[in-house]
């Protein structure tokens, strides 16, 4: 937080844009007082400004404390603005007092001597200022002035004589506070020092101390501290006199250094002086080494003294890196020099500058290096080995004496003399009362429960609480991605220690801040940032949409900065292009001069005719002319006098997106063919050219989904339950490629990829206390359905990836906590699956879930916990009325290894069955047969899931017979008919529990015998052949199908099962009505003018329409149309906040999660600014639907009118 003060009258300000290869140089900087001030920034991005705050008030009654700075960032030419904002406080605080180079204790009958330090707000020393010192010491009291000198210290001395080895405090305050106050301002002063000294306890008048070095030393510098003393005869022994001073030095290594040194005293009753210890300060000594000096005289007495210095920070292994040369041009060639030690292993990172001044934190340096490693400041002893001294029954404090002095060291001493204070218990009623009885408090006590046996490696109930080169003139550069790091490799530099890599500059305008720490056998080291300039003589923007609407027109603008001090002639040149109409803008020139920090923007009007991804590619050169710019010829650089920039859009359809996919399984049987029909028919509103349709092929059930491990649900990932989508079904392919001996290195790679990815987001839905919620500590409790469902997914994934155990250890206390008496557990947190909510057979589907999903994790039925569990749920099965709870205690009693339950409940769910075309298939809301005449599938999600359960109940039995598989193949033939594009389902619950129960079911019929083939043919003369073969069953084949609507053939040939889907997609124009919600937009302003012509209010309005009272979570999905972005800050304005638990931007939009909705409206507000001018603009889209049941949603356009 930064700080002003009032009677600053100008406070400068600054403000800052990174450049890179989007940021201009030139631009307009505003900030907002009274009225803007508009400035120029430098080349840095920088403008500097002088703010007068004689506009604020400094009366007292309206005083605030702190003033909001605003700043905008605005390009000239294009008129592209960003805000930053920043609080600053007003201090109270004109300046203040220090104590300076004074030690905390003293030597009682010894001066003790000390500074004062005047500073004002800035931190500069104040000359000529009178302070006052005042001590106290018991009830003797000392005052005395004394002024600043030029360096802004004051330099006292005192005699500790008369202060009775008492504690002495002292103050120090700035007298004559001239500050420049007006009557009725706030009182604005100089902060007073204070500080205590203890007296150093020993048995002997002598003394010694060691001159602390205030400044921090470099790396290997030789020193020599001074060691004062003052020693008395009565220490001594008689004869010829001599005394001998001990020393240590302690640094990361422990010990580092140890010597002696002798003194012959001469003086008949004291020797008073000083010696010098020489030392070199070396790497060892870093960064905080200490020193403690002791002398044991005869008679048994003891002096000793301890100082701390500081320096630098490094390291033995000296490495240094450099680039070739400053600065260069994007994507040319450059050398990077690496030194270190021979035979050492560097590892070099570049990453781009603007990362470092968003995060200044994440760079690596020395003292982030050495804070790895706390333990190299640490001093004082470890509390397993400290001696506190409880005999008063309470520790004693810190009190200055030889012990102090050694344990400050780290040193741990064994001796017979007397180096510790003597404690004087105070005499009160209750250290009386204890004595009298006998008790007394020895140390503070830890409690620990005594752990219970652990069921599992993985599983345990102890409780662990986590708190968690140059171009040819010829020659030109064709821009590619823009990264943030671009090094991030590692190098050997071999025996000689030297290595020099030759590197290629990424294609961006920006300052990389490259670094390097290396290994060996010479230890570690670490090379400070090494900068390297990337160039070129003139940038080019080009702004684009990521999509247009098919018939859409957009202003494409594309503006060139001069970089150089000369004038250019620029020339921009855009190709054409078959699947667009161009057209040049009315009067625009594309040659221009353009001088020192100028800047033109070239316009054309761009109309996309033809859907698909298209290349935009444009040209802009530098070039030689004998016309004037100015006064002056234009010039012509020698390098990177071409640019040419490719840039890819997409263009949409118009409308909303339909997708539909029909799956089979065709198992040809005796040299007879397995044979389908599909018709791919279409609406009579399709839009046109929307249509495409594809056919996949695989050899096994699991290819589809195994080939869209990250893409299987068309939903956000918003939440903590939708991200375990990305990481649950993962584990259940990796486990079933592993059973079937299909596992590649290529694929374990990249699914663990994934696995790790999902691991790190999910962490972040973690509470403290170990527990999972949908938001995270946004959720003001853990969600113990959520809960059990990670940590089984996080087990289960334990072979493949690292996870802390400790994670996985506290949310297993957690759900223990919350297990009841009775073994049901009591429902915490927001539970948002409709299913496990109970209803009619209340706590039970929860206990059941929670149950299966620790016997997933690798626990016994005879664990406590599931014992405990079973006995909950035991009860209730004569009385399980619903179909899904049935389902549930189905799966738990299967995996307990309860065959006679399982038998019984699958008795009773196959009479609910529902069976058709060799499918079967159970639904929660109807028992009777119910089949679609489509072929397509319209999945239920709920039915899904519940289906999917049956299955793996199934499945999980001890022993399963013939019967039980061919039941099961009609259960996956109706299970893969529901399946969407991806080879998933319609939302998350139903496509985890559905892909565990495929991957089990395809893990127990595997096969690797067999070959086929797939014929796919139409009425229309396509055809289509795909071989599939132990070999290749896991590619996914695909072909286009390019007569839609078409009645197709499709044929598997041979002597193994093969699966299908044929995948058509179009876009409708208008959405159909929905019974589930109600959805309104509306927009607004209807009346365009100057002011409000790029300025639009997008309202949403949208009720549940269902039986229930509420909803369940539902998302709200806004488009937005092209060209408009959401406005910088806006967020989105709520009239009914209370239903919000998230928003999230999206790839076309902003997604909404909503608690719940209700029969009443409740209005949603997005504000939104056009980026990128369209006319014949498309309408925008909003969606709402069910967050477990993604098929009951609602669908409304939305114009925007004043463009």
């Amino acid at each position: 937080m930064w700080q002003i003060h009032p009677w600053e009258k100008h406070p400068g300000n600054s403000s800052c844009e990174p450049l890179s290869e989007d940021s201009p140089v030139s631009a307009q900087c505003f900030k907002t007082q009274s009225l803007p001030q508009i400035q120029q920034p430098d080349e840095a991005g920088c403008f500097f400004t002088n703010v007068s705050l004689s506009s604020f008030s400094r009366d007292f009654r309206y005083y605030q404390d702190s003033i909001v700075a605003e700043a905008s960032l605005v390009e000239d030419v294009t008129e592209i603005q960003v805000n930053a904002s920043r609080k600053l406080l007003i201090s109270r605080i004109g300046g203040l007092a220090l104590f300076d180079d004074a030690n905390s204790y003293y030597h009682t009958g010894e001066m003790y001597r000390g500074k004062i330090k005047v500073i004002d707000y800035r931190g500069k020393a104040l000359k000529h200022k009178e302070v006052l010192l005042v001590l106290n010491s018991g009830e003797w009291r000392f005052k005395e002035k004394y002024v600043t000198g030029d360096s802004g210290t004051a330099s006292f001395s005192l005699d500790t004589t008369a202060w009775n080895s008492t504690l002495v405090s002292l103050e120090a305050s700035v007298l004559h506070q001239d500050l420049d106050r007006e009557p009725g301002t706030v009182d604005l002063s100089y902060q007073r020092a204070s500080y205590f000294i203890r007296p150093f306890y020993s048995t002997s008048r002598s003394f010694l101390s060691i001159v602390r070095v205030p400044e921090t030393m470099p790396c290997g510098k030789k020193e020599s501290v001074q060691v004062d003393f003052r020693i008395y005869e009565e220490d001594l022994e008689h004869g010829p006199k001599r005394v001998i001073f001990s020393y240590f030095v302690t640094g990361k290594g422990g010990i580092v250094h140890a010597g002696q040194k002798t003194i012959w005293v001469a003086l008949p009753r004291m020797l008073e002086g000083f010696f010098s210890i020489p030392l070199t300060f070396s790497l060892t000594y870093a960064p905080a080494p200490r020193l403690v000096v002791y002398v044991i005289f005869p008679n048994g007495k003891i002096i000793a003294d301890s100082a701390t210095f500081s320096v630098s920070l490094c390291f033995r292994n000296e490495v240094e890196l450099g680039f070739s040369k400053p600065e260069t041009l994007p994507g040319s060639q450059v050398g990077l020099h690496l030194l270190a030690a021979p035979g050492s292993m560097c590892a070099v990172w570049a990453v781009d500058r603007s990362t470092l001044l968003i995060k200044p934190g994440r760079e690596l340096s020395s003292h982030s290096i050495y804070g790895l490693f706390p333990s190299v400041y640490n001093s004082r002893y470890p509390h397993q080995v400290s001696e506190d001294d409880h005999s008063c029954g309470f520790p004693n404090a810190d009190e200055p004496d030889v012990f102090t002095a050694f344990r400050e060291m780290g040193l741990k001493i064994m001796s017979n003399t007397n180096i510790r204070k003597p404690r004087v218990c105070p005499t009160t009623s209750l250290t009386t009362k204890l004595q009298k009885t006998g008790v007394f408090i020895s140390r503070p006590m830890l409690m620990f429960a005594q752990p219970r046996k652990a069921y599992n490696k993985y599983l345990t109930s102890t409780y662990q609480p986590i708190m968690f080169p140059p171009l040819s003139s010829a020659e030109e550069k064709v821009h590619k991605p823009f990264p943030q790091t671009w090094l991030w490799d590692l190098y050997s530099v071999g025996p000689s220690g030297n290595k020099n890599v030759t590197v290629t500059v990424p294609d961006t305008i920006t300052e990389w801040k490259a670094g390097m720490f290396c290994t060996g056998h010479n230890g570690f080291g670490f090379a400070s940032a090494s900068s390297l300039l990337v160039f070129k003589p003139f940038l080019v923007e080009l702004p684009l949409p990521s999509s247009v609407v098919q018939g859409e027109t957009f202003n494409l603008k594309a503006t060139v900065f001069n970089n150089l001090q000369q004038c250019m002639k620029i020339q921009m040149t855009l190709e054409e292009f078959a699947h667009f109409q161009l057209k040049p803008c009315k009067g625009c020139v594309y040659s221009s001069c353009l001088c020192a920090g100028e800047a033109k923007t070239f316009q054309w009007s761009v109309t996309a005719d033809q859907l698909g991804i298209m290349n935009i590619t444009l040209h802009t050169e530098a070039v030689a002319t004998k016309e004037l710019c100015g006064e002056e010829i234009p010039f012509v650089p020698k390098e990177g006098q071409k640019d040419t920039i490719v840039r890819l859009i997409q263009v949409r359809p118009e409308g909303v997106l339909v997708e539909k996919a029909h799956s089979s399984i065709l198992c040809p049987k005796k040299g007879n063919p397995a044979q389908e029909s599909v018709s791919l028919m279409l609406p009579l509103n399709v839009v046109e050219g929307s249509v495409r349709a594809t056919i996949l092929v695989t050899g096994d059930l699991m290819g589809t989904a195994l080939q869209n491990l990250d893409n299987l649900v068309q939903m956000p990932h918003g939440c903590g339950e939708q991200n375990m989508v990305l990481f649950a079904p993962i584990v259940y392919m990796l486990q079933y490629l592993e059973k079937t001996r299909q596992l590649t290195p290529e694929i374990r790679e990249r699914a663990t990829r994934f696995l790790r990815n999902g691991y790190q987001i999910q962490l972040q839905y973690q509470h403290p206390d170990g527990s999972y919620s949908e938001f995270g500590t946004k959720d003001e409790y853990g969600n113990i359905w959520l809960t059990a469902f990670v940590i089984k997914c996080f087990v289960q994934a334990k072979p493949y990836i690292f996870l802390d155990k400790r994670t996985i250890e506290a949310a297993l206390t957690w759900l223990e906590f919350h297990q009841l008496p009775s073994g049901c557990f009591r429902n915490v947190g927001q539970l948002v699956h409709a299913f496990m909510k109970g209803g009619v057979d209340g706590e039970v589907p929860l206990a059941a879930y929670i149950t299966a999903a620790y016997l997933e994790a690798g626990a016994t039925p005879e664990s406590t916990v599931v014992r405990k569990a079973l006995g909950c749920i035991l009860p209730s099965l004569p009385k399980a009325a619903s179909t899904h709870t049935q389902a549930l205690l189905a799966y738990t009693f299967a995996l307990a290894k309860d065959s006679q339950r399982t038998q019984d409940l699958l008795d009773m769910l196959d009479q609910k069955a529902i069976r058709a075309d060799g499918q079967i298939h159970w639904s929660q809301t109807s028992s009777k047969y119910r089949h679609s005449t489509s072929s397509w599938s319209h999945p239920v999600s709920v039915d899904v899931e519940l289906t999917a359960y049956i299955l793996l109940a199934l499945l999980s039995k001890p022993n399963i017979t013939g019967s039980d598989l061919t039941t099961a193949s009609g259960i996956v033939a109706w299970l893969t008919r529901q399946q969407n594009a991806y080879g998933g389902f319609a939302s998350t619950q139903d496509t985890v529990v559905a892909l565990q129960a495929l991957a089990k079911y395809a893990a127990l019929t595997y096969s690797t015998q067999g070959v086929a083939e797939v014929r796919v043919r139409s009425h229309g003369g396509f055809g289509k052949k795909f071989q599939v073969s132990y070999q290749n069953r896991l590619l996914v084949q695909e072909a286009a199908l390019t007569e839609v609507p078409g009645e197709f053939l499709v044929q598997a040939h041979g002597s193994c099962c093969v699966f299908t889907r044929m995948v058509l997609r179009y876009n409708t124009p208008s959405p159909q009505d929905s019974t589930s919600f109600a959805l309104q937009v509306k927009t607004e302003p209807l009346n365009c003018t100057e002011d409000n012509a790029r300025s639009v209010t997008v309202s949403v309005s949208v009720r549940y329409n269902g039986k229930k009272s509420t909803s369940n979570m539902v998302i709200l999905e806004v488009s937005l149309p092209t060209g408009f972005v959401l406005a910088p800050g806006s967020g989105m304005s709520l009239q009914h906040w209370h239903s919000v638990r998230r928003t999230e931007k999206t790839q076309g939009g902003v997604a909404v999660y909503l608690d719940k909705l209700t029969h009443v409206f409740d209005t949603y507000i997005l504000h939104l600014e056009q980026e990128i001018e369209v006319t014949n603009l498309k309408p925008g889209h909003v969606r709402v639907y069910d967050y477990y049941s993604p098929e009951e949603q609602a669908l409304a356009d939305y114009n925007i009118f004043c463009i």
